[in-house]
């Protein structure tokens, strides 16, 4: 099992606040690397430098690798730290026992992983720790024999409970099942009294166990829960107080718990069971602190009771989508109990799609056999987010899409307005509202693909009277049609030759590249030049403005205001780095003289810890072409708010493209535009001899389209050359396309004749 580590803020700040305490017991960091490794160097009078030898324990590694950190001697250090890690004997919860003997060695691993040289290898060590805090957690025979010893001695009981707190959710189950064993009936005191005294994260499956039908159980349970003094509690004991199966005392107990957490949070919890559990929804959708999990670790258990075992059971889900299916589930709660609660229905939907797109699926597809990561907490034949949200209907989409503005979520905006894109119409789509609003402030979304399907969506309902922000329609769209794929990156560092080291190395990899000593300049460039801005790269240091008021510039448009940022750190600014990153989930930090693989690492790391999904070469094609397409439709139409003419730049670029299919759609949408550079620019790729037969002659058709439409509005050297293909092209698929257009001209000379007479044979 792999174990994420991300240091808190507060273990962080804690670490930097340490390490002037610690200093006398690490020594001088400044000069340890260069004195203390030297051969010269003598060794400890209480400690000699232990060679390392295949005879090494891991104790011995692990005290090793702590007392030369703590002198500074950083290489030799490392090389404990190396052996250790790869000791064929090492057994994560054996290092935690070890770890746990020495009361300063996680504030010393902090230290090392934010202050060193060696933080690659203390990082590891801290990981192989986590990981065995975790496995001992989860150790049932521990947890078991911890219940056994409840009925021992006061000693042995209050060890044991000591050890069934640290074993937290997990030291749950077995507790619940002892209460339901009448063979345990004996240690039932015992355990009554330990329940109370568990923490925070017991609660989750506490909750799940009110469950139970046995009303005796409950109240101990519930009794529990209130000394446990957690918030989270609340809803599930204002059902129990609702429930027509609970007794007037299990229902009294209730009541008395929520009134100790209410005393113990200084906070009221007013309202109906519903009204509370949609309220824990939103905390979990939200991911509020007090209810996320464990940022420290992969996985996260989601609770459950089996009633015909009566015994908890674990469902453990990828630590990304904790959120989601608890806010999920949270939500069923509420519809349970008030199943028309309409906020709820849209939270769910919500929800399932933010699930969907953590577990790496297309959000805007409703592809049953598409397969992301793994969901244990859904059945096997589950139906896509798509599927619910537009089974629910546009009034439910909609309000998918007010939360997802609301939150700048690109991947739940786009699996609500291809829900409203496949079942809603102009009525339902465009009017003045408020629920629809949400769609129209899309034109204005962070992210560019967002923008461009919410264009999309009222670009296709075809509105015949304006509407908010009808007039970004075009824009939007004419942006779609440049769309590449190829990311597009700004780098500003004060240093030119860095910034142009970064900018060719991004280059390198098939991505484009501003690169500039002056935040202002760049960013100009940038709203001229790029569609969209897939990664930004600043450095600490610059000037006028700082990084901290280029952020905050940024942050302030919408096209840039969720761009993943890489702060690249100078020499003694790694804490204001780090504060940065802190305050903006959008922000993450390197030193700047990192390589490549650096650089995009810490750009993926944001755009998994943001959701944000790359645009790729085939979706942005894939965009371009029914930008197009919709584009010809409003056209054709003719008579909608939209003036497609504004889009003609846009589509005269996209003549150029590299994909022949968005090259000759372009050319059909040209053709219905009523402007001479419009009719010019088909006729041109038309009469190139270089392009290839099939774009030729449909830009031919689209040539003849325009000609019959508006006219002939070609240049005098674009119709000797037509004329010319007409009449001598060797290829007559060519002569044949080329002719039609020639017609649909309609000259006022006899070029009839010219070709007729080509052909007399006297």
């Amino acid at each position: 099992m792999s174990v994420t580590f991300r240091i808190g803020y507060v273990e962080r700040l804690r670490a930097i606040l340490t390490l002037g305490v610690l200093a006398l017991t690490i020594g001088s960091v400044g000069n340890a690397q260069a004195q203390a490794d030297s051969p010269s160097d003598p060794p400890s009078p209480t400690k000699p430098a232990s060679a390392l030898t295949p005879d090494n324990t891991v104790e011995q590694l692990f005290t090793d690798f702590l007392y030369y950190a703590r002198l500074g001697r950083f290489t030799a250090a490392d090389a404990s730290a190396r052996a250790l890690l790869t000791h064929p004997d090492l057994n994560p919860v054996e290092l935690v026992e070890i770890a746990d003997r020495d009361r300063k060695s996680v504030e010393t691993l902090l230290i090392l992983i934010r202050s060193s040289s060696i933080s690659e290898s203390a990082t590891r060590v801290m990981e192989v720790l986590q990981r065995g805090e975790y496995m001992r957690r989860q150790d049932q025979e521990r947890i078991t024999k911890h219940i056994e010893d409840l009925g021992g001695t006061p000693q042995q009981e209050a060890f044991a409970i000591r050890g069934l707190i640290d074993g937290g959710e997990y030291a749950v189950p077995p507790l619940v099942a002892a209460l339901h064993d009448p063979g345990k009936k004996v240690l039932w005191p015992r355990i009554i009294n330990a329940l109370p005294r568990l923490q925070k994260d017991a609660v989750g499956p506490m909750v799940q166990a009110l469950s139970t039908k046995d009303n005796a159980i409950r109240q101990n349970l519930i009794h529990a829960l209130g000394e446990i003094g957690y918030s989270q509690a609340i809803p599930y004991l204002r059902r129990v107080e609702g429930d027509a199966s609970s007794t007037p005392e299990t229902k009294a107990a209730a009541d008395t718990a929520v009134q100790r957490i209410e005393s113990l949070t200084g906070r009221s919890f007013p309202g109906a069971s519903d009204a509370l559990f949609f309220q824990f929804a939103e905390r979990y959708y939200n991911e509020d602190d007090a209810v996320r999990a464990d940022p420290r670790l992969d996985n996260a258990n989601v609770w459950y009771w089996d009633a015909g075992a009566r015994a908890l059971k674990p469902v453990a889900v990828p630590r990304k989508i904790f959120g989601p299916v608890m806010s999920m589930r949270c939500a069923e709660e509420t519809l349970q109990l008030k199943n028309d609660h309409a906020d709820a229905i849209a939270l769910w939907l919500a929800a399932d799609i933010r699930r969907e797109a953590r577990l790496g699926m297309n959000v805007e597809s409703g592809d049953p056999n598409e397969k992301g990561e793994s969901d244990a907490t859904r059945p096997a034949v589950f139906p896509r987010a798509l599927y619910f949200t537009q089974s629910a209907g546009p009034r439910y989409a909609h309000l998918v899409l007010a939360r997802a503005v609301k939150d700048n979520d690109a991947s739940v905006a786009l699996g609500a307005i291809e829900a409203l894109r496949v079942t809603a119409g102009e009525a339902t789509l465009i009017g003045p509202e408020d629920v629809k609003q949400p769609l129209t402030q899309s034109l204005r979304f962070p992210d560019t693909v967002v923008r461009v399907r919410a264009a999309l969506a009222l670009g296709a309902a075809l509105p015949k009277s304006s509407f908010a922000d009808s007039q970004l329609v075009m824009p939007v769209l004419s942006t779609a049609l440049s769309l590449t794929g190829r990311d597009q990156y700004l780098i500003v560092d004060r240093d030119g030759d860095n910034a142009n080291r970064i900018a060719g190395a991004l280059r390198a990899g098939g991505g484009e590249a501003i690169a500039d000593t002056d935040f202002f300049r760049a960013l100009d460039r940038v709203r001229g030049e790029f569609q969209r801005l897939s990664g930004v790269f600043v450095s600490t240091d610059i000037a006028e403005p700082n990084v901290t008021e280029a952020l905050a510039r940024m942050r302030g448009e919408f096209r840039f205001a969720k761009a993943p940022v890489v702060v690249l750190t100078k020499p003694a600014q790694d804490v204001f780095a780090e504060e940065l990153a802190h305050r903006d989930e959008y922000v993450e930090r390197v030193d700047a003289a990192v390589d490549e693989a650096a650089l995009r690492a810490a750009l993926d790391r944001v755009r998994t810890r943001t959701g944000q999904t790359p645009l790729t070469p085939d979706t942005a094609s894939s965009i371009a072409l029914q930008t197009a397409e919709t584009l010809r439709r409003i056209a054709v139409d003719g008579r909608t708010v939209y003036n497609v003419s504004e889009a003609a730049p846009a589509l005269i670029g996209a003549l150029s493209a590299s994909d022949e299919r968005l090259q000759t759609a372009a050319a059909s949408v040209l053709a219905l535009i009523p402007a001479p550079a419009a009719q010019r620019a088909v006729a041109h790729v038309a009469l190139d001899a270089n392009n290839t037969l099939s774009l030729r002659v449909a830009a031919f058709g689209s040539l003849a389209e325009s000609a019959r439409n508006n006219g002939n509005m070609l240049e005098e050297s674009q119709i000797n050359a037509l004329v010319k293909i007409a009449r001598e092209e060797s290829d007559l698929v060519i002569r044949t396309s080329s002719s039609q257009a020639l017609g649909a001209v309609n000259l006022a000379t006899n070029k009839a004749s010219e070709i007729i007479r080509g052909y007399y044979g006297g």
